[in-house]
């Protein structure tokens, strides 16, 4: 058996699709007495620790399989909570090994980088817009003017773009070229 596992704040969705679970099937757990780190009400999200939900499924799993204690289906049901146990043990080993080698990325680090993504290519694109402006009226033609506004485009994107790079590779490295693309690693 492995020591104390460490969970995370979730909300109910989130706990229904690592459970595979229905939302209606969380609401049932609560009223039964799945514990929660803060209640839901309007607009406040239900939230939950992943970790003490799961050893509270685990716990009443082997509650109910020693209900009955002593007959021959009480010892199957019991290696059967023993094996969902070990199972559920085992599942959580692995998402925290992913965790640890880097290999699944938080939703949380996602959302502050494509927001920080956003905000750059918004404000190169409010900058494109009064550069536009200023310029356009000293031109004469409008393959000039649609010039212009495409190298303005494609500097708010490149701006974006490397804003996400240095989120997720630090400085340019030998991995990533100019176009942003991800380069095959030399074979050696």
């Amino acid at each position: 058996m492995t020591g104390p596992i460490d969970g995370r704040p979730i909300n109910r969705g989130e706990l229904a699709s690592l459970c595979g679970v229905s939302l209606p099937t969380i609401d049932g757990w609560v009223e039964k007495g799945c514990p929660f780190l803060e209640r839901g009400s309007k607009g406040v999200e239900w939230r939950f620790d992943s970790a003490a939900v799961i050893d509270w499924r685990i716990q009443r799993a082997v509650e109910s399989a020693v209900t009955g204690a002593g007959d021959e289906n009480t010892k199957a049901k019991r290696e059967d909570a023993d094996c969902r146990r070990a199972i559920a043990n085992a599942t959580i080993a692995e998402i925290g090994a992913d965790e640890a080698q880097k290999a699944v990325v938080s939703r949380h680090d996602v959302v502050a980088d494509m927001a920080a993504f956003c905000q750059v290519l918004k404000t190169g694109l409010s900058n494109m817009a009064s550069k536009v402006a200023a310029r356009a009226t000293t031109m004469t033609s409008a393959p000039e003017i649609e010039g212009m506004v495409r190298t303005e485009t494609n500097r708010a994107f490149t701006a974006a773009r490397e804003e996400i790079a240095q989120r997720w590779f630090g400085a340019r490295g030998k991995d990533h070229d100019e176009s942003g693309a991800d380069q095959p690693s030399p074979a050696g």
